[in-house]
């Protein structure tokens, strides 16, 4: 996996004062790529969700500190006031392209595991891993027939759109 677009590593000093901010310890595994990365956009960046009405989702962007805009930062991502119900025990670590969230559980039994939670489905959590490794694992490139699939949607898009636009087209 590689991880463009990503932040300057956060040092243990760096860490810490995070951690101080969000009142809890990060789990090793998710610290450790803090560390290492500070967010960022993986490649390959699909994973599939089971027991989702659909098939998957994108890892759009990992958050981090410090970033450009302010919508791919954990902080900003993560004050109460801004972020959907996860629970008080759940991280927002990453957003798919279409605004869920993965959140990583940072108190309690399921400390440390990460779970999608659907925007479009009133923040229904879906389990995705038991830790930020096993995540990170689980990333996967696009298959051809899905290719092939998100090629022939978008070419049936661009004709139906074309015809809307057509000038010569009498007016409806």
């Amino acid at each position: 996996m590689e991880i463009t677009d990503r932040g300057e590593p956060l040092s243990e000093q760096a860490l810490r004062e995070l951690e101080e901010k969000l009142g809890v310890r990060l789990p090793e595994p998710y610290r450790r790529f803090l560390q290492e990365y500070n967010g960022g956009r993986p490649d390959p960046d699909i994973l599939d969700i089971a027991g989702a009405p659909f098939k998957g989702a994108d890892v759009h962007v990992f958050f981090g500190l410090g970033r450009e805009y302010e919508s791919e930062d954990l902080l900003w991502n993560n004050e109460d006031w801004k972020r959907p119900s996860l629970g008080n025990d759940v991280l927002a670590i990453a957003c798919d392209s279409g605004g869920s969230l993965f959140g990583i559980v940072t108190e309690g039994e399921q400390r440390g595991r990460v779970y999608y939670f659907d925007y479009y489905a009133d923040w229904e959590p879906y389990f995705v891993a038991s830790d930020f490794d096993a995540f990170l694992q689980k990333l996967r490139a696009w298959t051809p027939e899905e290719l092939a699939e998100i090629k022939k949607l978008a070419a049936e898009n661009a004709a139906a759109n074309a015809a809307e636009l057509d000038p010569d087209k009498p007016a409806e």
